[in-house]
């Protein structure tokens, strides 16, 4: 079949399967990009398939990285942009339901897309244009279907990460999942205890970013395969997530399901995702606590606010706009740590924090100008009821 906008859409990349086939070899368009294509969304990643081995890929492309050369992956590189090429091949004996043991090197498209996981991931385009769909996956993009590509309990024997896979596809494209397809994640959820904590994370992030993530979400619980994910494992409630960040989200289902912050670390999350998450849950209890905005405002991000006020129905993010703080940081004020060490003639130690926290406090809430005069009076008043 001939798609309208496929120059526009695939663009100087067209030229790459021409290069490949002037030099004697087929090459393809396929995966993603040729699902999106279809769907008429836009795409950026471009993978080519073609029956060329990876030394005679880079004996035409100059330009080329080895990404993953021992299963025919070779980068190459052209005008500044990166196109991986992987070699037609087949999969056999996979090691702990994830890594193929043994890759073999195929000279025939439909064996090479016999492999792929799902229906609508495994079709291609030529140069020109013309699709290859041996497996139906342009009437499963039609029927809004997520479906294996063959029988579905050995493409999760082979690789187990696969199923959660199909829910983050229901998600992004709002897709339900095909009955047996479904039903094989039932069967083989136990899997999933293969495949690492770092690659689960960063399928559920995006499954939590999609369109369809509320019954994405639905579908994961029914099937039970939550059950051997650690902190998934103890989600009951879920609502919409499409509006929210990978840590806003995290903070949400901690909070609507009673999970302890601290199970928050067999995700493997990064340092910095942990402390976001912690930063809520402290202005949560801020809030809670009836501590002023305008002390909230300033030990926090504005936005970190936003979210729990609006999360929580605290108050409105026009409301949060509408203060204006006298200091931003304790640069701002009029004196320095070591002048209050001076005037307060103590050596120094934790009580410089208590002091500078409370003159702070003092100057955001206007009970002292932010002047020498009552600074000075602030601090003396301090020093004298020691």
């Amino acid at each position: 079949m001939e798609i309208n906008n496929f120059k526009k859409k695939f663009n100087s990349a067209i030229n790459i399967l021409v290069k490949f086939n002037e030099a004697g070899y087929e090459a393809y368009f396929v995966g993603g990009c040729v699902r999106d294509y279809l769907l008429n969304d836009d795409f950026s990643d471009i993978d080519i398939t073609t029956n060329a081995l990876p030394d005679e890929v880079k004996q035409i492309f100059k330009k080329s990285i080895d990404t993953g050369i021992q299963h025919g992956t070779v980068t190459i590189l052209i005008n500044g942009d990166s196109f991986e090429v992987t070699t037609f091949r087949t999969e056999d004996d996979y090691i702990d339901h994830r890594t193929p043991e043994k890759v073999e090197f195929v000279s025939d498209l439909k064996e090479d897309l016999d492999r792929r996981d799902f229906t609508i991931n495994a079709m291609a385009l030529d140069s020109k244009g013309k699709l290859y769909d041996y497996h139906c996956g342009e009437k499963d993009l039609r029927n809004k279907i997520i479906k294996t590509v063959n029988n579905p309990n050995e493409r999760f024997f082979e690789d187990a990460l696969r199923m959660l896979r199909a829910f983050r596809f229901s998600s992004k494209l709002g897709f339900e999942i095909e009955e047996n397809t479904l039903k094989a994640i039932k069967n083989n959820a136990e899997l999933i205890k293969y495949v690492s904590i770092e690659r689960i994370v960063n399928e559920f992030r995006k499954l939590l970013t999609g369109k369809g993530n509320k019954r994405s979400l639905e579908l994961l619980l029914d099937s039970k395969l939550n059950n051997y994910i650690p902190f998934l494992d103890k989600i009951s409630k879920i609502i919409d997530f499409s509006n929210y960040t990978f840590c806003q989200s995290l903070y949400i289902l901690s909070n609507i399901n009673d999970i302890s912050f601290e199970k928050l670390k067999e995700l493997k999350l990064s340092n910095k995702e942990i402390k976001q998450v912690k930063i809520y849950e402290k202005i949560n209890k801020d809030f809670i606590s009836n501590v002023p905005l305008e002390i909230i405002l300033y030990n926090y991000d504005i936005e970190d606010i936003a979210f729990i006020a609006s999360y929580s129905k605290y108050c409105d993010k026009e409301d949060i706009e509408k203060i204006k703080l006298p200091i931003e940081s304790f640069n701002d004020i009029a004196i320095t740590s070591m002048e209050i060490i001076s005037i307060i003639d103590k050596p120094a130690g934790p009580w410089i924090k208590e002091i500078i926290k409370k003159l702070e406090e003092d100057i955001i809430l206007y009970k002292i100008d932010n002047t020498r005069k009552d600074i000075l009076d602030f601090l003396m008043k301090i020093r004298d009821n020691k």
